[in-house]
């Protein structure tokens, strides 16, 4: 194997691929990258059994062939060239990378070890900014206990025409939809969330999407991603979103992020309870600490109806609000007992919405 290849973008193929190995994995080779120099192209993979990434870079290919090298060590090197371009070969098991005056040697392994990739089905596209998007407003919510395994994803669902993508841990619910159909469902786990998002970044229009019985496939203009889907039913998240209200208050989303911010300097920890009361266009936010003290804010609001006091983990509420891209958003309670629906003021603007459980104080 011998090939030149652009520093930048092979860095940068470099980058969004370490985020598919896995370091800590008792097999070695998930550790690496294979690299296959064929046709004109660099053909990159990476995989940790569950996300199976692969990338083409242009190279000049003097020799054709392929190895398998340590990710962080291939990566750091080519970051540290002075060089526009890099120089591949491999030389005795040795893969040797040059660039300027600066030469190395990297042990290789043997890339008949590396794991078969699944081969990607495509029946249907994503707008990329559609799917960013999505990501960024549910990641947040979902479950982070190993014991809830199918709520450890994010599900892609269609419902009436529309494409719901929802996150959930059973405390809390994050929706957000887009007005046009996705043929198929997706459950797709946590982690491959965050290697899809590092590729959505860069791409532009869309983005190519399929399934089989055990992968999500995903294809942008110089990558794929096969991610093994989480197994299970997700739970009937519309069951648990209340239709009916006894209190709706409007809020400015900064004014109330900025008040349990300031009542969370007394708090012991990032999840901390309050208590919000509404009452004639009025919103009390108070905390209370046995050890630190107490705080309490007041709000201007919309809402003219019976008084009403709820508790809440303050912590659930700030990641809720700060998910919302409209300046005012609904507050909708049924009782103090029961789900509170937070939704966007301009649900056309902005179409999302999140559930939140009350708590005991």
């Amino acid at each position: 194997m011998r090939l030149r290849i652009d520093r930048e973008d092979f860095l940068s193929a470099l980058q969004k691929a370490k985020s598919a190995t896995e370091k800590k994995s008792a097999l070695p080779i998930l550790n690496n990258f294979l690299l296959i120099a064929e046709d004109g192209r660099l053909k990159l993979k990476a995989t940790d059994l569950e996300n199976f990434l692969s990338f083409e870079v242009r190279a000049e290919v003097e020799l054709e062939g392929k190895t398998a090298v340590n990710a962080d060590k291939l990566t750091s090197v080519i970051k540290s060239l002075s060089s526009p371009t890099a120089l591949l070969s491999l030389e005795e098991e040795r893969l040797m990378v040059s660039g300027g005056r600066s030469t190395f040697k990297l042990t290789t392994l043997d890339p008949e070890d590396f794991p078969e990739f699944p081969e990607p089905e495509l029946s249907a596209e994503l707008p990329t900014l559609d799917l960013l998007k999505a990501i960024d407003k549910v990641e947040y919510a979902i479950s982070k206990e190993d014991t809830r395994y199918a709520l450890q994803g994010m599900f892609v669902h269609e419902v009436d025409g529309r494409t719901h993508f929802v996150g959930s841990d059973g405390h809390r619910l994050a929706l957000f939809w887009k007005n046009s159909p996705f043929p198929m469902d997706l459950l797709i786990p946590k982690k491959s969330l965050k290697v899809l998002e590092g590729l959505l970044k860069d791409q532009l229009g869309g983005v190519q999407a399929g399934k089989d019985e055990s992968f999500a496939h995903f294809k942008g203009e110089d990558w794929t991603l096969s991610v093994r889907l989480l197994e299970g039913e997700y739970p009937d998240y519309m069951a648990v979103i209340p239709s009916r209200f006894n209190h709706e208050v409007l809020l400015r989303k900064e004014e109330v992020l900025g008040s349990l911010k300031r009542l969370s300097a007394i708090a012991e920890s990032s999840a901390f309870p309050v208590k919000l009361t509404f009452a004639d266009n009025l919103a009390i936010l108070e905390i209370s600490d046995p050890e630190y003290g107490e705080g309490r804010d007041e709000l201007d609001v919309e809402y003219a109806g019976e008084p009403v006091d709820i508790g809440f983990n303050g912590k659930y509420l700030i990641e809720a609000l700060e998910s919302f891209d409209t300046s005012r958003v609904w507050f909708k309670v049924v009782d103090p007992d029961t789900a509170v629906v937070i939704e966007s003021e301009d649900t056309q603007e902005d179409p999302y919405l999140c559930v939140v459980m009350p708590m005991r104080l």
